[in-house]
């Protein structure tokens, strides 16, 4: 295989990749009143518990202020809780509500049992071989942008 040629189907993965987590996404992002982006936020703050808006804005790769006004409107939703930093103020931090971590829980459990359903007998296998290929397609990646940055 030449380097056109893996460029093409890295590209044409990627796409399908994000395609197929759109359309496994959207019924639940439709059902709770939710962007993808939105959910991407909840996700994150399930799997960590709380962030600053900064470091909630790197874990999901978005600019800072664009986080603060998604983090406004969930509060708006009752899905999050934003508390300002008593010794900074300009620090806020954000967790989910109950609400919220019942709503990202229900999701977790769908996503659950979506992968479950159409894994075979010998899930731990395929999920280290889904796992080890990411991880070099990613050091690929970073080895790409650190090259580029010289």
């Amino acid at each position: 295989m030449n380097i056109s040629e893996f460029k093409n189907i890295i590209w044409d993965y990627t796409r399908k990749i994000n395609e197929n987590t759109n359309k496994i996404f959207s019924p639940l992002c439709e059902q709770y009143g939710l962007t993808m982006l939105q959910v991407r936020i909840l996700m994150e703050l399930y799997k960590y518990e709380s962030h600053s808006i900064g470091s909630l804005a790197e874990g999901i790769y978005v600019a800072g202020a664009n986080i603060s006004s998604m983090c406004k409107k969930l509060e708006h939703m009752d899905l999050l809780k934003r508390v300002r930093n008593q010794q900074d103020e300009r620090v806020v931090t954000v967790a989910l509500t109950q609400k919220g971590n019942e709503i990202v829980s229900r999701m977790d459990k769908f996503l659950n049992e979506k992968i479950l359903q159409n894994i075979d007998e010998k899930a731990e296998e395929t999920f280290d071989d889904i796992i080890s290929g990411i991880k070099k397609l990613n050091d690929l990646m970073q080895n790409i942008v650190s090259a580029g940055k010289n």
